[in-house]
């Protein structure tokens, strides 16, 4: 804990979190100053929250005013002049997650990952529940009305409670001492390469163990990459306990989850595994997996339309994701692929898209030619180019016949058309209900 009244601090960033970490060091007495480098016409509604909350705000600045601390939110890139500039003035630079566990008082239990996070983590809170405990589920995760900032819930929580947390490869860049009582790495797989190289992605994912000691618990599979200074200082030195959830023998009721796919039997391991560590009964680990139904975005059914099925799976931003999500869809497959490429080798999508039931590729967007064209390159055929994804789920309409599956399933980020993943998914979801109604 620490006590942030009188403090100077510097909030860089004026989205969500940035706003919630404001808000709570506000409150908590702090002098807090808002920066962020867009135009004033971007931030308006956030201007008028700074306004209304009277705390000072200053778009399009990139030097900030001296001050005893920078917060900064994970969508401003490490090598942001801002933090470059603040650093070498010799201000301190946290995260939102670390200024989140500086104030709580309940124990955190953390997850990131390439892939799955969101849905451990919605798992591991109904888990946690089920066990007894009032459980704030918070952080990166974004799941219909799922959407609470760490800080947030650090400022609400009690002793008594628990936090489950959904962290994001950007939120682990500046956590000097953020130390979960539990935390796992689901997988790492290539991501976020446009603003990432592939070692400081794995460096940052494991940050995440960076400060666990003898009383804490890292969960992970065992063929994970991980960087040499990181597995010396989180494993060798501070020595928390392991488990490898790859090594461990999974109960039976594992075989009867009501989310598809084998990717998601190893989320349920690992929230599992998470959860008996933390000390919640066996009974009520089986009971709340088996009556977890998922998450909105992902592998999402929507609807049947002439016996065909629609299922939205948005949350798919990368290649490892596409492929595995491919895997849990039986049958043959009409595919929506498409938006922002986020860099990387495309062997795996292309991999992907022609060992699997695919009836039709369509892609769309921004970088749907780049997809088209590798793909092509196999020989495979059966691909249409869309220009966006309105144009890609109306060709996919025509096409579908009984017995198919039609998927939104990009292996994109969203950026080009949308404002993030879950904007495109209900729109998706929006315009199969509005075909279905013709």
């Amino acid at each position: 804990m620490i006590d942030f009244k009188g403090k100077k601090i510097a909030v860089l960033g004026m989205a969500r979190s940035g706003l919630a970490a404001a808000d709570v060091l506000c409150r908590r007495g702090a002098c807090v100053t808002l920066y962020d480098s867009k135009p004033e016409a971007e931030l308006e509604s956030a201007l008028d929250w700074a306004a209304e909350h009277k705390i000072t705000a200053c778009p399009q600045t990139p030097i900030v005013a001296p001050c005893d601390l920078l917060v900064t939110s994970p969508g401003v890139p490490k090598n942001a002049q801002t933090l470059v500039d603040a650093a070498h003035r010799g201000i301190e630079i946290w995260g939102e997650i670390e200024a989140a566990y500086r104030i709580a008082k309940a124990p955190i239990l953390a997850i990131t990952g390439s892939n799955g996070k969101t849905t451990t983590t919605a798992l591991l809170g109904e888990i946690t529940r089920a066990g007894g405990f009032k459980t704030f589920v918070a952080g990166n995760i974004a799941a219909g009305e799922i959407a609470l900032p760490l800080i947030i819930a650090a400022d609400e929580a009690l002793e008594g409670d628990v936090i489950v947390a959904e962290i994001s490869s950007f939120q682990l860049e500046w956590t000097p001492s953020f130390k979960p009582k539990v935390a796992a790495i689901l997988n790492i797989t290539p991501d976020h390469m446009n603003r990432q190289t592939w070692d400081e992605y794995v460096a940052s994912k494991w940050n995440i163990f960076a400060h666990l000691g003898h009383d804490d618990t890292a969960v992970l599979r065992s063929d994970i990459p991980s960087p040499f200074v990181a597995r010396d200082e989180a494993f060798a030195r501070n020595n928390p306990n392991r488990i490898y959830f790859d090594h461990e023998p999974a109960p039976e009721w594992i075989g009867r989850l009501q989310i598809p796919g084998a990717h998601n039997a190893e989320n349920a391991m690992a929230a599992a595994l998470m959860a008996r560590s933390f000390g919640i009964d066996e009974k009520s680990i089986m009971e709340a997996s088996l009556a977890f139904t998922g998450v909105v975005h992902r592998l999402e059914y929507v609807t049947s339309i002439g016996g065909a099925k629609y299922i939205n799976n948005s949350m798919c931003t990368n290649n490892d994701a596409f492929a595995r999500s491919l895997d849990a869809v039986s049958g043959p497959k009409i595919v929506l692929a498409g938006g922002v490429y986020k860099g990387g080798d495309k062997t795996e999508f292309v991999q992907a898209a022609i060992k699997s039931d695919i009836k039709r590729l369509i892609v769309f967007g921004r970088s749907g030619d780049e997809l088209k064209e590798a793909v092509g390159k196999t020989g495979f055929s059966r691909v249409d180019r869309a220009r966006t994804m309105s144009d890609a789920v109306k060709c996919a309409f025509k096409l579908a016949e009984s017995g198919d599956t039609v998927i939104l399933n990009p292996g994109c980020a969203s950026f080009d058309e949308f404002n993030d993943f879950e904007h495109r998914g209900n729109e998706f979801k929006k315009q199969i209900f509005s075909l279905a109604d013709r």
